[in-house]
């Protein structure tokens, strides 16, 4: 079996693999340092890994996470970055700048379809990844997910106190946190629609549209053109890399 995780600003996740079937997963808010008790919740049933592959956009946990899988399963785990052999040919100008789960969710992609492709993550921040028929990762864009962007509306406001978001009714707002929602919402859904529109000028349309990340149950419905909405994207990613360096 293969353990795969991944390390967010939020929240950490496992997926464990039999077979290329993911039989267990968890996800538990991301710790400052790991240590056995927190392993033993994230990892709550015995398994006989064979190898461990990690996708962690946190440097400071590492560490730590490294030396108690080590401990428990005697298996020096994977961290993947923008050197391994992924089978992707990463061409934007700094390479290392490059989030780990970016690259991981580019794999899960191409482990569904051919290029060219576009990844969308909607959580923390939301990602476009762009990968052409060449099998080369060529760039996209970040921006603030829909809970940040909420939070930061509401913080900067002294009239409001912190708003759950919530999908709305309708885009006309009936006083101010329905219209925070609704101007939020679906200036979001906008947004996404019209850089696939772009995106598919560029590479083509036959490009393949990708969602994944946990917010996507707020929106998947809104979005036309999707051909794969799969929130384990990452996971099917890690393993696909550790077949390749196998």
């Amino acid at each position: 079996m293969i353990l795969t995780i991944d390390v967010g600003n939020t929240s950490t996740g496992i997926a464990v693999f039999n077979n290329d079937k993911i039989i267990f997963k968890n996800k538990l808010l991301t710790p400052e340092e790991v240590d056995n008790s927190y392993l033993n919740n994230l990892i709550s049933k015995d398994f006989d890994f064979r190898n461990i592959i990690i996708s962690s956009v946190v440097p400071f946990v590492n560490k730590s996470l490294e030396s108690s899988l080590k401990q428990r399963y005697k298996i020096p785990p994977v961290f993947i970055n923008h050197k391994t052999q992924t089978g992707l040919k990463i061409k934007i100008k700094n390479p290392e700048e490059l989030g780990e789960d970016r690259i991981a969710n580019s794999c899960g992609a191409l482990h569904f379809f051919k290029p060219p492709l576009l990844v969308i993550d909607s959580g923390t921040a939301t990602t476009f990844d762009v990968v052409n028929k060449d099998f080369e990762y060529i760039g996209g864009v970040i921006y603030p997910g829909i809970e940040i962007s909420i939070q930061s509306l509401a913080n900067n406001t002294a009239k409001l106190d912190k708003i759950k978001f919530d999908i709305p009714d309708s885009p006309i707002g009936k006083d101010t946190v329905e219209s925070i929602r609704a101007g939020i919402y679906y200036t979001y859904i906008g947004g996404i629609r019209y850089l696939i529109d772009e995106y598919k000028k560029i590479l083509g349309n036959n490009t393949k549209v990708v969602l994944t990340g946990g917010l996507i149950k707020f929106f998947k419905n809104k979005i036309h053109n999707i051909n794969l909405c799969e929130p384990d994207l990452i996971y099917y990613g890690l393993n696909s890399i550790l077949k390749k360096l196998k």
